[in-house]
């Protein structure tokens, strides 16, 4: 079952992330921007949320500060 977000993490270059899935994917593309300390975490606690470790808005709040490490996040 997917998971969805209250409100979507919205990047610069247009992608609107809606749910964990959408998450783990935008992570997992070789195209994000900059893979820095805050990618590698956000994408870890996102897989834990898949399997029920974490709490989604724990990963919506890593993936929103992975985007902006990266300098992806739309403000």
């Amino acid at each position: 079952m997917t998971k969805h977000f209250d409100t979507p993490v919205l990047l610069t270059d247009g992608r609107s992330l809606a749910s964990l899935d959408d998450a783990i994917a935008a992570l997992s593309d070789t195209g994000w921007p900059e893979r820095g300390p805050r990618h590698d975490e956000a994408l870890d606690i996102c897989l834990k949320v898949r399997d029920g470790h974490r709490s989604l808005s724990e990963g919506r709040m890593a993936l929103e500060m992975a985007a902006q490490e990266a300098g992806n996040l739309q403000p």
